[in-house]
């Protein structure tokens, strides 16, 4: 079993050329993705990050590279077990053998931070993950390089590119203290309590540290193998459990979790639903969030004259000067349209890509708009949500759920 490298500042390049694959369905395409595959998963980091958003936003990559890049959502090349052991036993401070009752050498999951192997506690089936060693390191060398980049984004482009840098920085950097994901897990846990459907797995705190987390091991099937063996009844109540379980704790309790890819969802015959990897969660100001819940008001009720002032609070406009309010109005009308719809609204392929076209590609005001750090994550939320969604070809009254969310009073955590 070969080492897993740990992404360099060379790796950022890589991730660039992996955004970068052709938007158009070809065998050279195919071909520059399987290349990408082998590459990324040797990598770990800030590149295999890059990898897993391509992989699962629809439109960032033709359908056949973006098949091929789904690999990385749930595995990647493996550390060996001699390595494995020694970062488990820093980490708890005791051999293996004397912390589990069983231990697979082989993990079960791999990603971006950290890699997921099987064991035994108690009689008690757990999930180990096991950090990359240096990795920490990596992402600060990975991310100083962007740093270098986004200053010379600031001379072609309205947005603050240190400021969205930093964002990135505080929250992957946070993704590496294990600790630190733990109580996220346990709060997430209580938040959730009240969402029917919602499950989040129980921390081992006895066998966790800073590098080392430790968890019930869960045994729902993956989002994809979902969509192959339940009824189209029962996807849609998986996306109604994750669209509640994201919008209530984001607009009554101000935080969220900023990793949606389908790897961090394990779904029940019965249409529950397992949240995983609360390593990237953001907190946000009252203040910020009721300003939202007033945008997001507004255009449920069609208000059209109080959205400028509504729109220019939130902190996107990066200059007035030819701006076309009415574009900036149709297109968040098209956004918001599955909670505007009064019949049943499905998410779709096309739908998500419509959005990306009005919102970005076709967008008038593309130069006139800026980015608020708050946002950076916010807007990965919502195309992986939209994305989530459209693979399971979710079904809903989503208005009956997202009005008495967003009116809820805001009470953070």
């Amino acid at each position: 079993m070969r080492t897993a490298k740990i992404a360099s500042k060379a790796g950022v390049s890589m991730a660039t050329r992996a955004l970068g694959v052709p938007t158009r369905s070809s065998s050279k395409s195919t071909d520059k993705a399987h290349l990408l595959l082998q590459e990324m998963n040797e990598l770990k980091g800030l590149v295999m990050k890059f990898g897993q958003m391509a992989s699962y936003l629809e439109g960032a990559l033709p359908p056949e590279a973006q098949a091929i890049l789904s690999e990385l959502q749930a595995n990647s090349t493996p550390l060996d077990w001699s390595v494995v052991r020694g970062e488990v036993e820093r980490g708890l401070g005791a051999p293996v053998e004397d912390c589990f009752e069983s231990f697979d050498t082989i993990p079960f999951a791999a990603a971006s931070i950290g890699q997921v192997h099987r064991a035994r506690v108690a009689g008690v089936d757990v999930a180990v993950k096991v950090q990359y060693p240096g990795i920490a390191d990596a992402l600060r060398s990975d991310l100083d390089t962007l740093g270098s980049l986004a200053r010379l984004a600031l001379t072609i482009g309205p947005l603050d590119g240190r400021s969205l840098v930093a964002e990135l920085r505080g929250r992957m950097l946070e993704e590496c203290d294990y600790i630190r994901e733990a109580e996220n897990q346990r709060l997430f846990s209580q938040l959730l309590t009240n969402v029917d459907g919602a499950r989040v797995p129980n921390i081992l705190a006895s066998h966790s540290s800073k590098t080392v987390l430790t968890s019930e091991l869960d045994s729902g099937m993956s989002l994809k193998d979902a969509t192959t063996k339940l009824d189209q009844d029962t996807l849609n109540r998986v996306a109604a459990v994750i669209f509640e379980s994201c919008f209530r704790c984001l607009f009554q309790f101000a935080v969220f979790n900023g990793d949606p890819h389908p790897g961090n969802y394990l779904v029940h015959p019965n249409g529950d639903v397992t949240f995983l990897d609360f390593g990237c969660v953001r907190r946000f100001e009252v203040d910020f969030i009721d300003r939202w819940k007033l945008l997001a008001n507004i255009i449920m009720q069609g208000d059209r004259d109080a959205f400028p002032d509504a729109f220019r609070a939130l902190g996107w406009i990066a200059t007035e000067r030819g701006y076309d309010w009415e574009s900036s109005w149709q297109s968040l009308k098209y956004l918001y349209r599955p909670f505007l719809s009064t019949e049943p609204f499905t998410y779709t392929n096309e739908y998500v890509l419509e959005s990306y076209q009005r919102l970005i590609v076709k967008n008038p005001n593309k130069f006139k708009t800026t980015m608020p750090p708050e946002w950076l994550l916010l807007n990965r939320l919502q195309w992986g949500l939209n994305s989530v969604f459209s693979q399971l070809r979710a079904t809903g009254q989503w208005g009956d759920l997202w009005i008495p969310i967003i009116n809820t009073p805001t009470e953070p955590r």
